[in-house]
């Protein structure tokens, strides 16, 4: 029978890198969260999401504190509930002490499917702090059992009809905590629970990574004068219940498709690889003066857009935007870069931030998204827009100046703080615009700086820089995932799968770029997008420096359409480490999109999980039959 661990990971909250000299990487090892494991037979657990977390603690806010105060948890407990369904007790942390505001507490859990968990609240137990927490559902009295020990070993029971109070509270014996790791590295175990093959068909299909498992037979009937394009594509098949259709180069040597008969035809699944990181051509530039100079020969904020069946790669700068431009979104990194605008540095600048550059097309004219910052001080970047109002996107005489992003009566977005990472998409005849918001309070010493929100706003395409409606905030940093170090929602950019769209967001850390990573934010088409209700932030991250190996701090994507499959590509940037671990500088890099059975896109799909080698020469039996008169 399946069955599911509960547990957390030993850490001490602080990211072991030395790479970041002045940084103090608190809450970095996102360990003191719940994580998963699952096993078919109860003895070999195989960990789910990477080893990595995927119930986080919400922060708490306490007035004056814009911030908020960043929790972990530990000490997990997994039971059923009076519903048959999924009860979870955890012990909530403030960061890595004890949390004043849940001291003798335990915060409970309510789960479905072991996927979403719906916060019950806290559970009053006792008056000093507990360890150990558990909980039992009986049947025979319609209670819970409710089990905790005190810091200094001592047991306890009560019993709850609702979960809403403890009472008969006794002292019992003490239950011996497992100290098994089942094979897991950093294990602190909770305990197991016994699922259902469906419940572990749900489980897997969300949580478990997802790879090439078989290829369908290949069979196909022609009427004798087909053309090779006509010939089939295999279809992949998942381990989550997905498929993917890949191109097939099928060998037609000695099979002539005008004669009727059944041949074998032997092929060779084309499954596209993008090396990571992906080569880079600078011309004749240095890299510092078309880049970011913290980038070194790297990139960071990669966008590829197409126009015109051309593709534009742009990104973040010190003072120049730069667009590459070629026939292929793969081309475009090899391309000759050219500067088609440069913002001024005044005397005494060492930056003017055009960051995360993004191509945007509006009813047909070509927009670039970035931001200036015109003091040099990245506390004063904003957000602007410049209109090509030339045929040549390349000419640098055919883009305008920048406009500052206003807001409906004429002010900037953020005049205490800064706006960055603005996108454009339309949905329902409406268009929108997403940004990062961070509000500063300047003057202060040392500057008090808010955490980055994500706000969304309609616009008239006419003068996309100006809002035709009230900013909106539909994400702020709350989870421990998205808090690491620094308090950080942005980078969004718009997938669209039928009536889903999806937003992808960038979190946690920026300066310790390792700790970057993935978020989702998902809303119906035609709903109302100005209503924070309308989006649902899903709980875990989907791409973390676990997700692929060799691969920090993945994040700030855009999407493209592979002209050749019509597959969607994520195009993003990720820290390299060297043979001794150090931290190297942001890279771009690209990769497939796979969609999975849960209807989520899943953004870990290496080519070894892609298409599993053993699978890639397949032999279609192909039928010729006459051609009818």
């Amino acid at each position: 029978m399946p069955t599911i661990l509960c547990y957390t990971r030993l850490g001490q909250g602080i990211y072991p890198d030395s790479n970041y000299p002045g940084h103090v990487g608190h809450l970095c090892d996102l360990e003191h969260a719940l994580h998963l494991a699952i096993s078919e037979d109860g003895t070999a657990f195989h960990p789910l999401r990477n080893n990595t977390g995927i119930l986080f603690a919400a922060c708490t806010f306490c007035e004056g504190d814009p911030k908020g105060t960043t929790q972990t948890l530990i000490d997990p407990w997994l039971t059923r509930n009076a519903a048959g369904t999924f009860l979870l007790c955890m012990l909530r942390r403030n960061e890595n002490a004890p949390d004043p505001l849940s001291v003798g507490s335990i915060m409970l859990f309510s789960s479905k499917d072991l996927v979403r968990y719906e916060e019950i609240g806290l559970l009053k137990v006792a008056q000093e702090a507990i360890r150990h927490p558990r909980c039992t559902y009986r049947a025979e009295t319609g209670d819970y059992e409710v089990y905790w020990e005190t810091e200094q070993g001592q047991a306890f029971c009560g019993y709850s009809k609702d979960l809403s109070e403890i009472s008969n509270t006794q002292p019992c014996q003490v239950r011996q905590a497992s100290a098994e790791t089942y094979g897991i590295d950093k294990c602190v175990p909770g305990n197991t629970i016994c699922i259902s093959d469906e419940e572990a068909r749900i489980v897997r299909m969300y949580l478990d990574e997802i790879r090439n498992t078989s290829v369908d037979p290949v069979s196909c009937t022609l009427e004798a004068g087909a053309l090779p394009s006509q010939l089939p594509k295999a279809v992949c098949r998942y381990s989550d219940g997905s498929t993917h259709e890949k191109p097939v180069a099928w060998d037609l040597t000695g099979i002539d498709l005008s004669k009727p008969g059944v041949y074998e035809v032997p092929g060779r699944i084309k499954a596209k690889r993008w090396p990571f990181p992906i080569p880079l051509n600078f011309g004749s530039y240095a890299a510092n003066d078309i880049n970011d100079p913290n980038m070194a020969s790297g990139m960071s904020d990669p966008c590829v857009t197409m126009y015109q069946s051309k593709y534009y790669l742009s990104s973040s700068g010190n003072q120049n935007i730069v667009l590459r431009c070629a026939d292929t979104p793969e081309g475009v990194f090899s391309a000759e870069p050219v500067v088609i605008y440069r913002v001024p540095l005044q005397p005494g600048q060492h930056m003017n931030g055009t960051w995360a550059a993004e191509l945007h097309v509006i009813d047909e004219i070509p927009y670039l998204f970035t931001t200036i910052c015109p003091n040099g001080d990245w506390t004063h970047v904003k957000s602007v827009i410049l209109r090509c109002t030339g045929s040549n996107l390349m000419e640098p005489s055919a883009w305008e100046a920048p406009r500052y992003c206003i807001k409906t009566n004429g002010e900037l977005l953020t005049e205490g703080g800064i706006s960055l990472d603005m996108t454009h998409f339309r949905d329902h005849g409406t268009d929108y615009v997403m940004w990062s918001d961070r509000k500063i309070r300047y003057g202060t010493d040392p500057l008090v700086i808010e955490p980055a929100d994500i706000y969304i706003a309609t616009i008239d395409p006419a003068t996309p820089w100006q809002l035709t409606s009230n900013p909106v905030c539909v994400l702020r940093p709350v989870l421990g995932w998205d808090r690491c170090e620094t308090e950080v929602e942005e980078g969004p950019y718009l997938l669209r799968r039928g009536d889903d769209l999806f937003v992808t967001v960038s979190g946690s850390s920026t300066g310790m770029a390792d700790l970057y990573a993935v978020g989702l934010l998902r809303a119906k088409s035609g709903s109302n997008l100005l209503n924070p209700a309308s989006w649902d932030w899903w709980p875990y991250p989907l791409l973390t420096k676990e997700s692929v190996p060799g691969e920090f701090g993945p994040g700030h994507n855009n999407f493209v359409k592979d002209p050749e499959t019509g597959d969607d590509l994520m195009v993003y940037h990720a820290v390299l480490h060297d043979a001794n671990g150090k931290t190297l500088h942001r890279r771009p890099a690209m990769r497939r999109v796979h969609w999975a059975a849960s209807g989520l896109p899943y953004l870990e799909m290496t080519p070894e999980r892609d298409l599993n080698p053993q699978f890639e020469n397949i032999v279609m039996q192909l039928t010729i039959r006459a051609k009818e008169e």
